[in-house]
């Protein structure tokens, strides 16, 4: 019954969005008809939107009662989820989340109503409707003959699986339980990272709706001071929204980081970079009247970016290459004829009217505040590109292949560092210009003490921390095949391009934070409220410098004998790691029966603590690995394991057996031996003389006894007969040491190789893979997100007012 009253409800919010575009499209064309079509607007807006609040609530208490008829609760839900992870169930999967969007938009819509100008309202309003109404369509759940428009989140198991066997003989059956909510997704953040973000989307749409009014009406230029308050509100709340995930990606995933170019992360990080480059372009517009069509064509991309995250977040494409994305439902029509109704409309109009936009009367000179904030869009918009390009792979490697790879994340590092150099400079110039009238007389006594104070800073990096040992490339280093003062340019940039840019950046970030500073240090102090933009660029820099840190000088803790970024520690026996003392102390339940592994840590300076790390198995038969992170002023320590239970059960390694790949090292025994795997030698020896019936492979071992510094070489070898394709081994053996090494198997996927080792411990009985790392200054990190996030809040804060002050005055129109 209660789904009937949702799918209704839904229906009357179709109908009402459509309805409402109708009726504003009107007043927008027709100032002195008989109908109050605006009136009509706003009263079906609001039925509209009160029927999406409705349909939300019964949605959410769908969950909360564990109404398992429908397959939406049923494949999004258990019996045994927390309440507030059961609410936050009901935007886990696709139509629960196009509801709350949608749901969104109508609370955003009623704002403008209530907030946005007169003169604006109806036009403004028709367009939000417009997408309303597309929004609504993915969830409307109307089957039109063989065409089915949208999947609604009220569908029963029966109407989803009618030939389902337990249907045929019970109609009526409703499963006891449900399948469960992702685990991945039980987390706090999810609570409040998707809504964020989806404030964000929405948000997005409303400098859409001004930039299309502006065309549609020929405001030009006066839709810039009521369009830009909201702007940066939307920008604001998305780039909220990206920073939560980063930081549920680390405290929740066990990759190390917080941030993995991944292409659902980076669907909402294009039109963020892009709304940014807007919200500067109508800076620009507002302040000196230039920038007409770049306002408006920013305004425009922005939002035609999250339609297009939408569709690849939504149609399945990215499926088998992100974890969060979306199953495919089949809405992947309903999603290109949006993008393209949306690109019609907006790029349309704007090519349209292109002829008549305003054009200066001269080009900005390359000094001036306008020409640096016009170049800092455009770099913006550059690293937009590289990203969007190669998130869109898939889609382009679709032409050429069935399952297309996405691109590696050296792609993204390799394109986006050079050109967040150029940025990031540009953010120290741009408000020392803003505020600096300048001149090639006075530059030089504007830029001086940020310079110098940038120079000094960079110097003491260099000096005082391992920065170079970080960023020079050693790998090419040692493949290099004469000495660096003879290698070509090509051999020198890949030894060292990398650690160049990383300096220019580092340079770049101090330059921002001075020079940013030195102007918010001047403007805070006479008005705070006109320091929005200096407040957000030292947190820009103080991000930047936090990235640095974190990244190119995170350290994994490993012993210096061993290769590879984690170890093992033994339970009870304390492990010694640069400087650290870590004992694995056994494991502990957690209040929901998951086992938490406890870890102690003593750091250099003798301060201790405890990790708990979380690592168990999914009902769907997953492992998750949840880490630990101990927060202190100058650095993290990011700690996560793999429990030996793991590799017992995925059959991967045994107790006598380890796994290496080309080029890692590991010790055997209690530190008594260090194990080198060279390469694979498939070279036949004198003794296999019948190489067309058997294939040999060999590992080519280098293994130390650290006792004596001696070094031998061992090749046990791995032969495939290749007609019955048996397989037999022929280990390596030094007797006088006692240690016998053989070849098992290969892991193609991973190039591993799989050792028996007889004669040493190989591993103890209670045992964990220990990955460790310490995060120097990351703190930087977030402190410079939570003031980037101020100075847009200030920002808003100011251009409201002035919003408010010119509709006092009678001038905004």
């Amino acid at each position: 019954m209660l789904g009937t009253i949702g799918e209704l409800l839904i229906l009357i919010a179709f109908v009402a969005s459509g309805l409402a575009g109708v009726a504003f499209f009107r007043a927008a064309q027709e100032t002195d008809a008989p109908v109050d079509w605006t009136r009509l607007g706003r009263t079906a807006w609001t039925v509209g939107t009160g029927a999406i609040v409705a349909t939300f609530a019964i949605l959410v208490y769908l969950f909360a009662t564990h109404q398992f008829q429908y397959a939406y609760v049923y494949q999004n839900s258990s019996l045994g989820l927390p309440a507030k992870y059961l609410i936050s169930s009901a935007w886990a999967g696709q139509e629960g989340s196009f509801l709350l969007w949608i749901m969104f938009t109508g609370i955003v819509g009623l704002s403008l109503i209530k907030w946005a100008a007169r003169s604006y309202e109806a036009p403004v309003m028709t367009v939000i409707a417009f997408c309303q109404v597309f929004l609504i369509s993915m969830v409307v759940g109307l089957q039109l003959g063989p065409v089915a428009i949208g999947s609604s989140p009220f569908s029963t198991l029966i109407e989803q699986f009618p030939d389902a066997p337990v249907f045929q003989s019970n109609p009526n059956f409703v499963p006891a339980d449900g399948t469960g909510l992702n685990d991945l997704l039980q987390n706090p953040w999810m609570v409040i990272h998707p809504p964020t973000l989806f404030v964000g989307f929405t948000l997005m749409i409303v400098p859409f709706a001004f930039a299309v009014t502006a065309l549609w009406k020929k405001r030009y230029t006066a839709w810039v001071r009521p369009a830009l308050p909201w702007t940066l509100l939307g920008v604001g709340v998305l780039g909220i929204g990206i920073a939560m995930g980063g930081y549920w990606a680390y405290v929740t995933l066990s990759f190390g980081g917080y941030w993995a170019w991944d292409p659902v992360e980076n669907s909402s990080l294009v039109p963020w970079l892009v709304g940014v480059a807007g919200v500067h372009a109508m800076l620009i517009q507002k302040k000196s009247g230039l920038g007409h069509k770049t306002a408006l064509f920013l305004s425009i991309l922005a939002f035609m970016l999250v339609i297009y995250s939408t569709f690849l977040t939504r149609s399945g494409i990215l499926g088998d290459i992100s974890v969060h994305s979306f199953v495919d439902l089949g809405l992947n029509n309903q999603l290109l004829v949006w993008i393209l109704a949306m690109g019609v409309v907006g790029f349309g109009l704007f090519a349209l009217r292109y002829p008549d936009l305003p054009t200066p009367d001269r080009e900005p000179h390359y000094l001036s505040r306008e020409f640096m904030i016009f170049s800092g869009a455009v770099l913006l918009c550059a690293i937009a590109a590289v990203v969007i390009l190669g998130t869109s792979a898939p889609i382009f490697g679709r032409i050429f292949r069935d399952n297309p790879a996405s691109v590696p994340i050296e792609f993204y590092n390799k394109w986006t560092l050079p050109l967040s150099v150029g940025l990031v400079f540009l953010a120290g110039l741009g408000q020392l210009f803003w505020w600096n009238k300048m001149s090639v007389e006075n530059v030089n006594r504007v830029l001086l003490k940020p310079m110098a104070l940038s120079v000094a800073a960079t110097l003491a990096v260099l000096i005082f921390t391992p920065f170079v040992e970080q960023t020079v490339n050693v790998e090419a280093m040692q493949q290099a095949a004469q000495p660096v003062a003879e290698a070509g340019i090509g051999s020198f940039w890949t030894m060292y391009g990398q650690g160049l840019l990383m300096l220019l950046l580092l340079f770049a970030g101090f330059f921002a934070l001075f020079g940013n500073g030195m102007v918010l240090w001047r403007v805070g102090r006479g008005n705070l409220r006109m320091a929005g933009g200096a407040l957000a660029h030292v947190g820009l820099a103080l991000t930047i410098l936090g990235i640095i840190t974190s990244g190119g000088f995170s350290n994994p803790l490993t012993p210096q004998t061993i290769d590879r970024p984690n170890f093992v520690a033994q339970r009870g026996v304390p492990t010694t790691i640069e400087g650290y003392t870590v004992t694995y102390a056994g494991t502990e339940e957690t209040e929901r029966g998951r086992p938490r592994y406890i870890i102690n840590v003593e750091d250099p300076k003798g301060r201790t603590f405890t990790a708990k790390p979380v690592v168990y198995k999914s009902n769907k038969d997953q492992w998750i690995q949840h880490p630990d992170v101990k927060m202190y002023a100058e650095k993290d320590i990011y700690v996560a394991v793999s429990p030996d239970v793991m590799f017992e059960e995925q059959g991967q390694v045994k107790n006598d057996e380890i796994a290496l790949k080309k080029g890692e090292a590991t010790l055997l025994g209690d530190d008594e031996y260090q194990l080198f795997f060279k390469d694979f030698d498939a070279t036949p020896e004198a003794m296999l003389t019948d190489t067309t019936t058997v294939i040999p492979v060999g590992a080519t071992l280098e293994v130390t006894h650290l006792a004596t510094n001696e070094t031998r070489t061992m090749t046990p070898r791995y032969i495939l007969n290749r007609t019955s394709n048996q397989v037999r081994f022929e280990p390596a053996t030094e007797e006088d040491w006692g240690l016998t090494l053989t070849f098992r198997r290969m892991n193609v996927d991973s190039g591993e190789v799989i050792l028996g080792v007889d004669g040493v411990q190989v591993m103890p009985e209670d045992w964990v893979i220990v990955q460790a790392y310490e995060k120097p200054f990351i703190n930087l990190l977030w402190v410079g997100i939570i003031l980037l996030t101020g100075g847009f809040g200030l920002a808003f804060a100011r251009r409201v007012r002035d919003v408010q002050i010119s509709e006092r005055r009678g001038t905004l129109s």
